[in-house]
């Protein structure tokens, strides 16, 4: 039989046609289905990655400071304008505000300050208020702290039972604390008369805005 006589009908064109497709595609097939097999293996599907996995975190730090100088009754607004690179999460925001009372003239006469937030510009992220002693000894002052990113603590864990993409949805902000930080803080100074004036009129206080960044890494155990 020859070429001719395979090609002499209709139906045998058809049929010879289908033979040769087949015989081109069935490598094809073949040769890039391990390829698909491992990586749906690999990627666990559209949800990532499955079974024991090592979930850690990178950080890193947004930092804003200044110093104030105040007297009794004497308020001071401070701004911190949070913006945050495309994926990345906020984990966590401190505002602190740290004084030390080294003119203290004696027992009850410690100066202190308070502080309140002004968050109305942020959603979904709460006011707080704090105050605290400035403490001859140190460590006076208070801080606040706005966890973004619920139940954030930057400590690796291994996850047996969440596939990636429910790890990371968990940890992740939603978007919250992007915008203008504010709080304002009012000093209490407790001065001593003496002759021809008063002691202790006023006192230094520091204040730090921190915000700690992360994303999140999730590898097979």
């Amino acid at each position: 039989m020859d070429f001719q006589d395979l090609v002499d009908t209709p139906q045998k064109v058809k049929t010879l046609a289908g033979a040769v497709a087949f015989l081109v595609a069935f490598p094809i097939y073949f040769a890039a289905m391990p390829a698909l097999v491992d990586d749906e293996i690999v990627g666990g599907g559209s949800s990532g990655l499955s079974g024991s996995l090592l979930v850690s975190f990178e950080e890193s730090e947004i930092t804003q400071e200044e110093s104030v100088v105040l007297g009794d009754g004497e308020s001071h607004d401070t701004f911190f304008d949070l913006l945050v690179e495309e994926g990345l999460n906020i984990g966590y925001v401190e505002f602190e505000v740290s004084c030390f009372d080294n003119d203290d003239p004696g027992p009850g006469f410690t100066d202190s300050v308070e502080g309140t937030s002004d968050l109305s510009d942020l959603e979904g992220i709460d006011d707080q208020t704090s105050d605290g002693a400035c403490s001859g000894g140190g460590g006076g002052g208070f801080t606040m702290r706005w966890d973004v990113t619920e139940n954030y603590t930057g400590v690796e864990y291994t996850e047996e039972e969440e596939n990636e993409g429910e790890i990371r949805e968990r940890w992740s902000d939603g978007g919250k604390g992007r915008g203008a930080w504010a709080a304002t803080i009012t000093a209490s100074i407790e001065a001593a008369p003496i002759a021809g004036g008063i002691i202790d009129s006023d006192e230094d206080f520091d204040i730090t805005w921190t915000a700690v960044t992360f994303t999140v890494i999730v590898e097979s155990a």
